[in-house]
């Protein structure tokens, strides 16, 4: 895959470039592929690319054959200003697709829904705005050199607005047919400290995947999701007649305990809100009974629960936004070194105040979360960004076939561009596997091998009728909305 980013945003009147751990250079962009596993260096999916106004780069993104599809976003990620960019909307679905046949024809052929959830905060923009003036004035500009063209002028400058957005839109509708299973990918974009907890009462939702990585065991049932500052999610949504509300709210029963008193986790604040209207016609369809499935997966997402670690790491996101009490200094400062090919294991401290995000690796949970959310988070569920309502949890991954810097850092983006963001470098030789990976699970697949059909575990009863089409699926698609 090949992109070609051009930076047309304006210039700032004073460079702010020399400063570090500084909202800065607003101006500067670059580019990263969220939840993909690939290289980390140029012209990959390097985060020390600098892209100046009127720049541009090529980026050249080496996908592997045993990639698994799934739900991934892009988003800027230039140290400094990647909180500012984000906030403006800079940021969209990347999909990596199913292989014909790796999935049950029931899931296979369903209409997509594609939904950009995005925070929009403008308390906390005019907050970063704020500090970006201060950290520009006290490097020697004037207070004229040193305006917010970005977010601290204009007719949304300084106003008290917080809201979700969908697709860019404010609480759009959704136009989908009764009784028939649709696939909606869900990406939640904020550059705060938040989470949603988005669900549609009326309907029923099962999960599919989280963070673009298929559950082990397929669909699950739930009533509600648990998305902080980027995470993904694959739901299966089936409605019937009516309108109903897709909406973010705080957990009932959290609510309730606070109401009485009693104790309640600290934890990241929930957003309330409508987000969108699904309005439901009936059509005639009879919606089949979904079928629960395993997929094959790639060697580097095999059940690492008791795989014997290379190495244990403590990784603690601290308040003082540092991690293990240290802040980001350069290109080329390392925490720690892991060697390619390895499991490694991570006793993960403060994820119940700050989203852990790893790149190139993704994370399986392999300790029991003190509260599962109604069965969203289970021992085993592999994500690249965590925040669970305990403040700890213990996480493995494979250093899988890449070397090279392996960035960890939260993602409250403006914590990470205030420092709280550190290299890992990963040793050895390129291309290394876990030769482990096999005597786990047989049926792995490795490079071009393909990925083969799924394990039915429990078929579905209940055969679809749409006018002879599989599960209902038609050629048009649900009426998504579109971007702005």
């Amino acid at each position: 895959l090949r992109v070609t980013l051009k930076n047309e945003l304006r210039a700032e009147p004073f460079a702010t470039a020399s400063l570090n751990n500084k909202i800065r250079s607003f101006s500067t962009t670059n580019l990263h592929l969220h939840g993909l596993h690939i290289s980390p260096e140029d012209p990959g999916d390097s985060m020390f690319v600098a892209v100046v106004p009127d720049g541009s780069y090529e980026y050249v993104y080496e996908i592997p054959a045993d990639h698994m599809a799934g739900t991934a976003w892009y988003h800027p990620h230039f140290h400094g200003s990647t909180a500012l960019q984000m906030a403006g909307g800079a940021a969209g679905l990347v999909i990596i697709e199913d292989p014909p046949g790796s999935l049950p024809p029931e899931i296979e052929s369903l209409d997509e829904v594609n939904l950009l959830i995005t925070h929009f905060n403008m308390p906390f923009l005019n907050h970063l705005t704020e500090q970006y003036e201060s950290a520009c004035q006290e490097a020697g500009g004037t207070a004229q050199e040193c305006l917010d063209l970005m977010w601290g002028v204009g007719p949304d400058g300084r106003h008290d607005t917080s809201v979700l957005l969908v697709n860019g839109q404010q609480e759009p509708t959704i136009a989908m047919r009764a009784d028939r299973w649709y696939r909606f990918r869900l990406v939640y974009h904020a550059v705060d400290t938040s989470l949603i907890m988005p669900s549609i009462q009326g309907c029923t939702v099962k999960l599919l995947a989280k963070d673009g990585i298929y559950l082990f065991e397929a669909p699950r049932d739930i009533t509600e999701g648990f998305m902080s500052s980027g995470n993904r999610a694959d739901w299966l949504v089936k409605c019937p007649p009516g309108t109903w509300e897709f909406r973010s709210h705080d957990r009932l029963g959290r609510r309730k305990r606070r109401l009485e008193n009693t104790y309640v986790p600290k934890m990241i604040d929930h957003v309330e809100q409508l987000m969108a209207t699904l309005v439901v016609t009936d059509q005639g369809d009879t919606g089949c009974e979904l079928p629960t499935f395993a997929v094959k997966r790639p060697c580097y997402l095999v059940d690492l629960t008791n795989a014997e670690p290379k190495m244990d790491l403590e990784v603690g996101l601290e308040n003082s936004l540092s991690i293990n009490g240290e802040v980001f200094v350069d290109a080329s400062t390392f925490v720690f070194e892991m060697p390619v090919g390895e499991v490694i294991s991570m006793n993960l401290h403060g994820i119940n105040l700050h989203p852990f995000h790893v790149h190139v690796n993704p994370l399986q949970i392999v300790s029991t979360p003190d509260d599962v959310y109604d069965g969203y988070f289970r021992q085993g569920d592999w994500q690249d960004t965590i925040t669970l309502s305990e403040s700890t949890a213990t996480v493995r991954m494979q250093t899988d076939v890449f070397t090279g810097t392996q960035l960890i850092h939260c993602h409250n983006l403006a914590h990470e561009d205030l420092g709280m963001m550190v290299n890992t470098k990963v040793v050895g030789q390129e291309g290394a596997r876990y030769t482990g990976a096999r005597s786990i699970d047989p049926s792995c697949y490795l490079d071009d091998e393909p990925s083969g059909p799924p394990t039915i575990i429990q078929a579905g009863m209940v055969p679809g009728s749409c006018g002879g089409a599989k599960c209902c699926v038609s050629a048009g698609g649900p009426s998504c909305p579109p971007p702005p």
